[in-house]
């Protein structure tokens, strides 16, 4: 298999995991009538404050061992923004394996922003 495909695959892979964990989810908060303690009308509140701020990704993971609905929901959106994340750490692999110097150090820095965008900037917004 070329790295191209393995690319392409991981995101049409990473893009189905990501949705089917989120219909799970939403039947999941149907049949339960709500998730983490929460009844359904709160967190289909349109000034709901459930949002991603709200839990942490060991909550994420206890929540899906209990068939918690609002967890998977939760994992579905960790699996969707990890996709482009593998797709670039795949790049970064092909090139250092085809000694592209230039393109090896671009894909790092877009890495490296992207990390920085989803790890770093969200605690001075927050605060």
């Amino acid at each position: 298999m070329e790295v191209e495909d393995a690319i392409s695959y991981s995101l049409i892979v990473g893009v189905v995991v990501s949705i089917l964990l989120i219909i799970i989810g939403v039947v999941l908060i149907f049949v339960h009538d709500g998730a983490q303690g929460f009844t359904l009308e709160q967190i289909g509140n349109v000034h709901s404050f459930i949002n991603t701020s709200t839990t942490t990704p060991e909550k994420v993971v206890q929540g899906v061992q209990k068939l918690d609905g609002l967890s998977f929901v939760y994992l579905g959106l960790i699996v969707l923004i990890a996709t482009p994340i593998i797709r670039v750490i795949l790049l970064i692999g092909d090139f250092l394996k085809n000694r592209d110097l230039l393109y090896t150090i671009l894909s790092l820095i877009v890495l490296i922003n992207i990390l920085i965008a989803i790890f770093i900037v969200p605690d001075y917004i927050i605060k």
